[in-house]
C-alpha cells in the first residue's frame, strides 16, 4: 500500500511533537525542530554513532561473511 501524503504529513507532525523536546531543545524554534526532526542523533561519538564505523562489523555479519568466502 502506498503512503499518501497525508499520511506523510501526519508521521512529519508525530515526529516534530515528539523531538521537541530532545537534546534539552530549550528554544524550539521551528528550524531547530526541524533538524531534530530529520537527524534525531544529536552527535557521532562512539556511543551515539553508527556501530559498523566505530567497532567494525557485529559477529552475525562476520559469520554471514565467513559463511559466503572461499
Amino acid at each position: 500500500m502506498a503512503r499518501t501524503r497525508a499520511q506523510r504529513r501526519h508521521h512529519e507532525r508525530r515526529l516534530k511533537a515528539i523531538r521537541r523536546h530532545y537534546n534539552n531543545a530549550g528554544s524550539c524554534s521551528s528550524t531547530h525542530v526541524g533538524m531534530v526532526y530529520h537527524t534525531p542523533c544529536s552527535c557521532s561519538c562512539w556511543m551515539c554513532g553508527n556501530q559498523r564505523k566505530n567497532h567494525g562489523m557485529n559477529r552475525q555479519e562476520v559469520r554471514a561473511r565467513l559463511r559466503y568466502t572461499d
